[in-house]
C-alpha cells in the first residue's frame, strides 16, 4: 500500500512538471513572435521613409529641368539671332565673288624684298713687314719683310742696323756685356771698358705655314709656321783699356777697336696672330747655333757667356713681332 502511495505520487509530480514546463514554454514562444513582428514593422516604416524620399527626388528633377530650360531660352533670346540676316550675307558674299569672276581681275602677287647679306670678305694677303721690338732692348732696330711664294710657303729677308752705348734703352745690354782684347804686349785677353757697338746684319727665313691645308680662316702668312734661318753680322767693338808702353815706360790709355764676325744657324718654331684685320703678332721660340770670330784672330772666341755679343755655340731663341699685312 505504502509503494502505491509512493509511485501515484511520483506520477503526480511528473505531470505537474510537465504542465509548468509546456506553460513556460508556449509563453516564451509568443514573446518572440511578438518581437519579430515588431521588427518587421520597424522595416517596413525604414522602406515606406525610402520610398517617399524617393518620390520626392523624381517630383524635384522635372522641375530644375524646367529652370534650366528657361535659363537657356532667355540666353537664346538675349543674342538676337536672325537666320533671314544672315541668309542675306551670304548670298551678298556669292554675288560679289562671281562679279570678280566676269570681271577677270588678275591677281597681283607681291614680290618679296630678299635682303641680300653681305657676303664676308677676307683678303688674301701676299706680303707682310715685321718690326722687332725686343731687339730694340739689344740696341738694334730689326725689320723685316716678307713675301708668300705659294700658298704655304715665303720667304723672309731682314735688316738689322746695331748701336749700342751705356745710355738709351740698350744700357741694360750693353752693362751686361765682358770686353776683352788681345793684348800684343801679354799675348792675353786682357779686359776693357766698352764704348759703343755698331754694326749691320742680314736674316734669311723660309716659312712653310703648317696650318695652310687645313679648312681654317686664317690664311698664309697668317698662322703656324715652322722655319730654318741664317744670320750674319758685321760689328764693331770700341772701348778704352790702359796698358803699359815700354818705350814711355808708363801706363796709357790706349783706344780698342774691334770687328767681329757673326754668323748663326737655326731652326724657329711661331705663330702669326691678326688684330684688327691689318695688324699682325708674330710668337716665335727656337734655337741657333752661332758662331763669333774677331778679326786678327785666328779661331772662334771661346769661354763667353751665353748673353754676350761675342759667344759662340748653341743658344735658345725668343721673340715677339708686330707687323702690317699687304
Amino acid at each position: 500500500m505504502k509503494t502505491k502511495s509512493v509511485l501515484l505520487t511520483s506520477i503526480v509530480s511528473i505531470f505537474l512538471i510537465a504542465a509548468f514546463s509546456t506553460k513556460n514554454f508556449a509563453q516564451e514562444s509568443i514573446d518572440q513572435k511578438a518581437k519579430m513582428l515588431d521588427l518587421k514593422l520597424q522595416l517596413l516604416d525604414s522602406k515606406l521613409e525610402l520610398l517617399d524620399s524617393k518620390i520626392k527626388i523624381w517630383e524635384s528633377k522635372p522641375a530644375e529641368l524646367d529652370i534650366r530650360l528657361d535659363e537657356i531660352d532667355d540666353k537664346i533670346k538675349t543674342l538676337n539671332f536672325d537666320p533671314a540676316g544672315i541668309n542675306l550675307k551670304f548670298l551678298e558674299v556669292e554675288s560679289m565673288i562671281q562679279e570678280l569672276k566676269e570681271v577677270k581681275i588678275p591677281v597681283i602677287m607681291p614680290v618679296p624684298v630678299i635682303q641680300e647679306q653681305e657676303p664676308e670678305f677676307h683678303m688674301d694677303y701676299k706680303s707682310s713687314i715685321m718690326l722687332n721690338p725686343v731687339s730694340l732692348f739689344e740696341g738694334t732696330f730689326h725689320l723685316s719683310y716678307e713675301r708668300l711664294l705659294t700658298d704655304k710657303f715665303s720667304v723672309s729677308i731682314s735688316a738689322l742696323a746695331t748701336y749700342a752705348t751705356e745710355q738709351g734703352m740698350a744700357q741694360y745690354f750693353f752693362k751686361n756685356q765682358r770686353f776683352e782684347y788681345l793684348s800684343s804686349f801679354s799675348n792675353s785677353y786682357e779686359i776693357y771698358q766698352g764704348e759703343s757697338i755698331a754694326g749691320a746684319g742680314i736674316v734669311l727665313q723660309g716659312k712653310n705655314y703648317l696650318m695652310a691645308n687645313f679648312k681654317t680662316k686664317n690664311k698664309a702668312p697668317l698662322g703656324l709656321y715652322a722655319a730654318p734661318q741664317l744670320m750674319y753680322r758685321r760689328v764693331w767693338i770700341t772701348g778704352e783699356a790702359m796698358e803699359y808702353d815700354i818705350d814711355e815706360d808708363a801706363w796709357v790709355e790706349k783706344e780698342i777697336k774691334q770687328q767681329l764676325n757673326i754668323c748663326s744657324a737655326g731652326v724657329i718654331l711661331g705663330t702669326k696672330i691678326p688684330v684688327l684685320k691689318v695688324l699682325i703678332v708674330d710668337i716665335f721660340v727656337g734655337g741657333n747655333i752661332r758662331l763669333s770670330k774677331y778679326d786678327g784672330e785666328s779661331g772662334l772666341t771661346k769661354y763667353k757667356k751665353w748673353y754676350n755679343i761675342d759667344f759662340s755655340g748653341v743658344f735658345p731663341t725668343a721673340g715677339i713681332g708686330i707687323g702690317i699685312l699687304k
